[in-house]
């Protein structure tokens, strides 16, 4: 039912056979080494309220089966820790790497870990506390935490169907995309946390709806737009939840959203029109341009030249004179450097 093997110093990938452990409860993986994507095959222990997989090196993107997992749905899952108070852990150990066959509670567990009969309990991170949970309310807990890995791509907008999910940490990644508005849809939501991505667009205003929501932060993404009205949840929480979004703006942010109206509506276009240097331009469209001015200028002074015979002439005698100049200081040139050779 719990596997516990939390701040340790195991690496690898999380092994298949995981998805054998169909009555798996609670997942604590927070601390290790873990690398790789993290396995669909995690969607098949379908009756797990508690996920931790924070604080390790997995990268890939967000499993969108994640929404086949119950998360605390009591409908789905009878209340067997209040019966069941066995627990198979390892605490503080210097093991390197978990095995496949760790995961074959019948032989190699039993014969290898203690069993010990007590409550379970379980530290699980939310609202910015380390908090213990035990006994009967376990069967009430839920959370999911992915902070601190290599995640990437977009929250996928299926996880709004966990509507029993009590805590949400996706912080720390390298998630990208809009905030999904089916998050609307998680009713018992109390923390959610998807600060330190590179999440774009607006909040969406339907978050309004999650009346249990105490903590909230989407600080360091690359959001716009105005925040959604203090009402309701929204306005308890601080400034502090969204800074680092430049262009957020109205309460609690001090600015406006006429200041961010003015602000240049397309930060990329204008960066790269100022990162440019003055000497680059575009060949072709100079190579254009310049061959219609000379043709243009050439044109003009011929068609000039054959209506007036008086300018004709004129520009006639200056030619004549500048190459008379030319021949006469070329040849004393010339006279000078052969009486120094001789």
């Amino acid at each position: 039912m719990t596997l516990d093997i939390k701040d340790n110093r195991f690496f690898g990938s999380i092994p298949d056979e995981i998805d054998g452990r169909s009555g798996l409860r609670i997942l604590s993986l927070s601390g290790n080494h873990f690398s790789g994507i993290i396995l669909r095959q995690l969607c098949q222990l379908k009756h797990i309220s508690i996920m931790d997989l924070s604080k390790n090196f997995f990268s890939g993107t967000i499993p969108y089966c994640f929404y086949n997992i119950t998360f605390g749905k009591l409908g789905a899952i009878n209340s067997e820790y209040s019966h069941h108070k066995s627990l198979y852990w390892f605490r503080k150990s210097y093991a390197y790497v978990i095995h496949k066959h760790l995961l074959n509670w019948e032989s190699s567990i039993q014969d290898t870990f203690m069993d010990i009969h007590e409550e379970v309990e379980i530290y699980f991170v939310t609202k910015y506390r380390s908090n213990s949970y035990k006994g009967s309310i376990l069967n009430i807990m839920s959370g999911l935490d992915l902070s601190f890995n290599k995640l990437t791509g977009e929250i996928p907008s299926d996880l709004g169907q966990l509507s029993s999910i009590h805590a949400m940490n996706l912080s720390y990644n390298q998630l990208i995309g809009s905030i999904p508005k089916t998050f609307s849809k998680l009713t018992q939501l109390e923390s959610l946390d998807l600060s330190h991505n590179n999440l774009s667009g607006e909040i969406p205003i339907v978050l309004i709806d999650l009346t249990f929501l105490e903590v909230f932060n989407v600080a360091h993404n690359n959001l716009s737009g105005k925040l959604p009205d203090m009402k309701a949840q929204f306005a308890t929480f601080e400034k502090s939840s969204y800074e680092g979004n430049p262009f957020l703006c109205g309460p609690p942010l001090e600015k406006s959203y006429n200041e961010v109206n003015e602000s240049p509506p397309s930060p990329q276009n204008s960066s790269k029109a100022s990162d440019r240097k003055w000497y680059e331009v575009d060949l072709p469209v100079f190579s254009t341009s310049f061959l219609v001015s000379f043709t243009v200028f050439f044109l003009g002074v011929v068609s000039i030249l054959y209506i007036n015979p008086h300018w004709r002439q004129q520009c006639f005698n200056l030619v004549e004179d500048r190459m008379f100049w030319c021949y006469y200081f070329a040849s004393k040139t010339l006279k000078r450097l052969a009486n120094q050779l001789y």
